[in-house]
């Protein structure tokens, strides 16, 4: 959590610093927001047609993959038909009408004979002949607007629905209104522009424009994936950094080889979040990094139903769900990052060759080394033991041929490479 010290703390320090950035585009409107329905208005001619016009404050043209189901409970009885409605009118964004009507145990799709449609201006209108309701005096009206979207072989819709709860009785000839809130439809939040920046003293600032929130409610997530060394072969489907901002919290997760999951960072992470005036700033340290002087990066953007533990809308930046890239302008100095070292085979054998690896990567490019030379000191039964150090397989490795009498080798092995070293200690049991 933030607090007003550390808030202004940070804003001299950035306000000192020196910084470059780069700006990203994405496209508006693509957040799969579903149509937001503010009213609903039912009337019935002389003749016996009910219309019911719908407006819909998000647009003008119902967009591409959205539909608008019209459910009536046309026996007040919330124990028959499904989930206590008797009919449905469906009015598809490419024009067509599809009537289905209940029969006992399902609803069946009807022809919609005499029946209307048109979405002009923000505006449904549809016409329906009460006839083909069975002509009830009364009825329950339940209006719920949708809009679906692909997220791999899923399927994600955002819907709004017209009262918010239950239905909304219509007795004949009397006019019904249903008023509906405005923007309390799925959306999320829409990602327009990122610009990224880096300072001096090591800050990575993520600025991402979200204008239809002003401020981030709490059922909507902001997923951060970060592409530490350039390769789609590492990490979660190339991400080995996540930070996630939800209901103004900001985790930092880092993706598990050996797990194969994403494990939380161990306190303090550094990377924070703030939001106002429909920007979302996200800073991550370049140091969380392992100081990369260049990364790739992807935005996810969610509305989610907390009590479904559903995903109701998504947008993506870039849209195509690869990494946007980022170089900084102030690089960190070359370090050697250093993971566990491990042996070839698991155990050594007595009498056999073993090798210990330990896997090396370069903190400018996130990358393995891929040159150097490497110092070894290894002990077997208590004896120093020849072995061959080189760079190979991204990593510093000592081979040697255990000798026939030990039970335990260890040491320790230096890896230099550009004009950096790093070292580590290892012991293995000998079989």
């Amino acid at each position: 959590m933030w607090v007003a010290g550390l808030v202004t703390g940070w804003l001299l320090v950035f306000a000192a610093a020196a910084l470059a950035d780069a700006s990203f585009s994405d496209a508006q409107g693509d957040n799969n927001a579903a149509p937001d329905a503010t009213s609903v208005t039912v009337t019935e001619s002389a003749d016996g047609t009910i219309t019911i016009a719908l407006t819909v404050a998000n647009y003008q043209a119902l967009p591409p993959n959205s539909w608008i189901n019209i459910w009536f409970d046309l026996d007040s009885n919330q124990r028959t038909g499904d989930a206590g409605d008797e009919a449905l009118v469906r009015y598809v964004s490419d024009g067509t009408i599809d009537f289905f009507l209940w029969e006992g145990s399902a609803l069946v799709s009807r022809p919609p004979a005499g029946m209307t449609g048109r979405f002009e201006a923000g505006v449904l209108t549809v016409t329906v002949p009460k006839s083909a309701l069975g002509s009830p005096a009364s009825f329950g009206l339940l209006a719920v607007t949708s809009r679906q979207q692909q997220l791999g072989e899923d399927e994600v819709t955002a819907s709004d629905y017209a009262p918010d709860q239950g239905r909304s009785p219509f007795v004949s000839p009397a006019q019904l209104v249903v008023p509906d809130p405005q923007g309390d439809q799925d959306a999320a939040p829409d990602i327009t522009g990122v610009k990224v920046s880096d300072t001096k003293d090591g800050w990575i600032s993520f600025a991402i424009s979200t204008p239809n929130y002003t401020t981030l409610p709490g059922d909507t997530v902001l997923l951060l994936g970060i592409d530490r060394d350039g390769r789609p072969s590492t990490g979660d489907d190339g991400a080995e950094v996540l930070v996630t901002n939800v209901g103004g919290e900001v985790i930092l997760e880092r993706w598990s080889a050996r797990e194969k999951e994403w494990i939380e960072d161990d306190p303090p992470a550094r990377v924070r979040a703030r939001n106002a005036a429909g920007v979302v700033t996200i800073d991550v340290h370049r140091s969380e990094l392992d100081d990369v002087a260049r990364f790739g990066f992807s935005l996810i953007s969610a509305d989610i139903n907390t009590l479904a533990e559903s995903v109701l809308a998504l947008d993506f930046m870039p849209d195509d769900q690869s990494f946007a890239r980022y170089t900084l302008v102030n690089k960190a100095a070359l370090r050697l990052i250093s993971e566990q070292t491990f042996g070839t085979p698991s155990r050594p054998r007595a009498g056999k060759p073993f090798t210990i690896t330990l896997p090396v990567r370069r903190s400018d490019t996130g990358r393995e080394i891929a040159s150097g030379t490497v110092t070894c000191n290894v002990t077997a039964g208590g004896k120093r033991v020849h072995a061959v150090g080189k760079v190979r397989a991204g990593g510093g490795q000592c081979s040697l041929v255990v000798p026939e009498t030990a039970a335990l080798v260890r040491g320790s092995l230096t890896v230099h490479s550009g004009g950096k070293s790093v070292s580590a200690r290892f012991s293995f049991r000998v079989r």
